[in-house]
């Protein structure tokens, strides 16, 4: 119990600080706190000229930041644990050395068609800031026919950010901001929205004890850029 109420103390505490420093850093979003669920803090935001929310949930995970990385790096296991993934694909690797990649995503709408997309990935590493940011778009450098009687998203867009806390712990911030097309109900759409982030947060928690990304990541790019900036001083190794 004291294990429980520790790590929600831990959530609030990230999120108010979040909440003070990035939350309206871009400008698009009017972001509203939600509460707490599923071990996230939960946001939702109106996204002008769409009928559809945005959504975002940030939590702290007890996990090294290069284990984590490791985690969102393996595209292809996507459907493990984030919510409301069936499939996904990578089509193409445009630039392996800095994880830019074309994907495809079959997202499961419960009662109704299933949606796709073609996304792009990248990712940028500021490690002397304690940040890495993973971000995938809607993209139309490729096309790609699934085979499947699938509804393709007109757009999507999806923003990971991690943040240094200490060697164990990291902060993650998840949003999406997706439009699912018509014939979607909004009540429903935008009650699923607003739960995808939080419920991924916490399947993403449990991926990160696994001992194959937690191995890979002592041998990854990422550990020795981490240990790198441990040693000039610009991350703290509590």
């Amino acid at each position: 119990m004291f294990k429980r109420v520790s790590c929600l103390i831990a959530v609030i505490m990230a999120s108010v600080a979040f909440t003070g420093s990035n939350i309206n850093a871009a400008g698009k979003y009017q972001w509203k706190a939600e509460g707490i669920k599923d071990g996230s803090m939960v946001y939702t935001s109106p996204v002008a000229g769409k009928e559809y929310i945005a959504a975002r949930a940030v939590r702290v995970i007890p996990a090294r930041m290069e284990v984590i990385g490791m985690v969102l790096r393996d595209v292809e296991n996507y459907n493990k644990w984030m919510k409301d993934c069936t499939q996904t694909k990578i089509l193409k690797v445009v630039d392996d050395k800095n994880d830019t990649f074309i994907v495809w995503f079959h997202q499961h709408v419960m009662l109704l068609t299933d949606r796709d997309m073609v996304l792009k990935s990248f990712v940028k590493l500021d490690y002397p800031n304690g940040k890495s940011e993973i971000t995938a778009v809607s993209t139309k450098e490729m096309d790609y026919d699934s085979g499947k009687k699938l509804v393709r998203m007109p757009t999507f867009y999806s923003h990971f950010l991690l943040e240094w806390i200490d060697r164990e712990h990291t902060r993650v911030t998840f949003t999406i901001d997706p439009d699912l097309d018509k014939g979607v109900p909004i009540g429903i759409a935008n009650s699923t929205i607003k739960g995808i982030p939080g419920k991924s947060l916490e399947g993403l928690a449990k991926m990160v004890k696994k001992k194959d990304y937690i191995e890979s990541a002592k041998i990854s790019k990422y550990n020795k850029m981490i240990n790198d900036n441990i040693k000039k001083g610009y991350l703290k190794e509590n």
